[in-house]
């Protein structure tokens, strides 16, 4: 489950007033009308699991006929090929709803008028969740970014600065905890070497060893067409065009934290990421077969 998503639509459709007609009355305190309107909402994701995700919504939304205001909805998924093709799709109105990292919400807001309409609100506190994983149910909505290492390895890492060379899992180019973080502050305490200013994949790509960070080959990251393949090299997609994008088993928080189980030494995830991950059927088989091989 990633935690750092926030919903958004485009603009024109927050415009229109609520009006409230005759024919309304009120049920046990819900209001409601003889003959709804049906809303379209079409669900942009970007990989198998999303969509996934959307069916499951959908399910729920035709059996529990959840109402959007006073009207039902009608849900649909799309799949794109990542997160800029959605945005492009809200902004054609071929789609209506995405979820984005808070790393993208610049783009969208900058380049295609989307403006946040939901943020997800996390359980427990930062001490409680990362010693206990039990929520004490004050919500909180923030988040930190840190490096995770597997037990007994990495001895020789006393600093991030001692992360140079290493190989490194992230969850993708444009996310905020698993890429703009950390490499800022690496960029700004001076550890990480700047190989070309207006490149900084090729920047990280020079101070990590063979790595994984989704989408550093494509156009918005790669305009010459000349980075190195080095923050591709952990990745595992098998499939033609989806090796280290989106798509590819090791894309988000999630495909992170396996890179990390599988075959990196460090992952950069949210602070919330493995407790809730070590939770999920996935991971707990996972993490059970690795701790036996410790």
């Amino acid at each position: 489950m990633e935690t750092d998503k926030i919903l958004i639509f485009r603009t024109q459709q927050l415009a229109e007033p609520v009006s409230y007609p005759q024919g309304y009355w009120k049920v046990n305190q819900v209001e409601a009308r003889e003959s709804p309107k049906e809303l379209k909402i079409i669900w942009c994701t970007i990989n198998l699991n999303e969509t996934k995700k959307c069916e499951a919504f959908v399910q729920a939304n035709e059996r529990d006929q959840i109402r959007v205001g006073y009207d039902t909805a009608k849900i649909e998924c799309s799949q794109a090929s990542n997160k800029d093709e959605c945005m492009l799709m809200l902004d054609q109105e071929k789609a209506t709803m995405t979820t984005l990292d808070a790393g993208e919400m610049y783009v969208g807001g900058r380049y295609h008028s989307l403006v946040p309409i939901a943020q997800e609100v996390l359980e427990g506190t930062l001490s409680i969740t990362l010693t206990t994983g039990i929520s004490d149910g004050r919500g909180f909505n923030y988040y930190y970014a840190v490096a995770v290492v597997k037990v007994g390895s990495l001895t020789d890492v006393l600093s991030i600065r001692d992360l140079k060379g290493k190989k490194a899992c992230f969850p993708g180019v444009e996310t905020y905890a698993g890429w703009m973080l950390p490499i800022s502050t690496l960029l700004k305490q001076g550890i990480m070497d700047v190989k070309d200013c207006n490149n900084h994949v090729k920047t990280a790509s020079n101070f990590f060893g063979p790595s994984c960070a989704v989408n550093c080959l494509t156009d918005k990251y790669n305009p010459i067409g000349d980075n190195s393949d080095k923050l591709c090299r952990l990745c595992t997609g098998s499939i033609p065009g989806k090796w280290c994008t989106d798509a590819d088993p090791y894309a988000g928080f999630n495909g992170a934290f396996r890179c990390l189980l599988e075959t990196g030494e460090v992952a950069f995830l949210k602070h919330t990421s493995v407790p809730e991950l070590i939770k999920t059927k996935e991971f707990s088989k996972f993490l059970a077969l690795f701790l036996k091989s410790l």
